[in-house]
């Protein structure tokens, strides 16, 4: 009963990678094509108002991302210090 299932699951997988491949393919081609043409790739069609909204969120992004670093490297540190006082109040006595 289980080999079935998973037979199915394989052959829609293989189906789903075939139709990705192509479509990558596809998409290649028409770069291809713009860069021997030598004309520029065309731009998404985008107001100001949303530049401007995809510039500040991608701006909080890199304050969220540098702020987890700094607290992870804050408690790293602080486990490591822990560490060391136990290990010397250990070792002194």
């Amino acid at each position: 009963m289980g080999g079935e299932g998973h037979m199915l699951d394989m052959i829609r997988r293989l189906e789903e990678g075939r139709t990705a491949s192509k479509l990558r393919r596809e998409r290649t081609k028409e770069k291809m094509k713009h860069a021997q043409a030598g004309e520029p790739f065309p731009l998404p069609d985008t107001t100001p108002e949303e530049m401007g909204r995809i510039i500040r969120q991608t701006e909080e992004k890199k304050e969220a991302d540098n702020r987890y670093f700094v607290y992870g490297t804050l408690i790293v540190i602080g486990v490591f210090i822990v560490c060391a006082v136990i290990l010397w109040a250990l070792f002194i006595r």
